[in-house]
């Protein structure tokens, strides 16, 4: 039979602010995760059609006789540029940034070149180190360079102007 073990919150002050605290960061963070699960979303969209257009292009042309990397670069750079145009109707605010659209298509395309690199090294590490097999090991990548672009995208490529946020404190003050 297990003994039990009474809560220590009720008999330390410390463990029971700390507890508090816990409580009070998990609460914060679902409510983050929250507030970005809709762009997520539309981002997820947009993510698979350009996939859709990659491969769909890629397939064609290889089928028609081209060169499999030619065909791959064609196809990924015309996703490239369909998640771009979707990304900045339906998924983040480009007016936001205030960066011409030469800048943010160059950061956008940049960041999918982070991806791609992503995707390279958990691709390698996950079969040359861990043994695993092709397939699983393309799953993790494509998981773990969807996040990270994804992010970059959102806080980087996307970000809010400076001076949106200095007006922005400036008008609460």
């Amino acid at each position: 039979m297990m003994a039990r073990v009474a809560p220590r919150s009720h008999r330390d002050p410390d463990a029971a602010r700390f507890e508090a605290a816990i409580a009070r960061l998990a609460r914060a963070r679902s409510a983050a995760l929250i507030a970005v699960l809709p762009q997520l979303s539309r981002y997820s969209l947009v993510s698979a059609l350009a996939l859709a257009l990659d491969f769909t292009v890629y397939l064609a042309l290889a089928a028609l006789g081209m060169s499999p990397p030619l065909a791959g670069v064609i196809g990924y750079a015309l996703g490239t540029g369909l998640h771009y145009l979707l990304s900045t109707r339906f998924v983040f605010d480009a007016r936001a940034t205030d960066k011409v659209h030469a800048r943010l298509f160059g950061e956008f395309a940049l960041s999918g070149l982070a991806g791609m690199g992503i995707t390279a090294l958990v691709i390698a590490l996950a079969t040359e180190a861990a043994g695993l097999a092709a397939l699983p090991a393309k799953v993790l990548a494509a998981a773990a360079s969807f996040l990270v672009v994804f992010a970059l995208r959102r806080t980087v490529v996307f970000a809010k102007s400076v001076s949106d946020g200095v007006a922005g404190s400036h008008a609460r003050s």
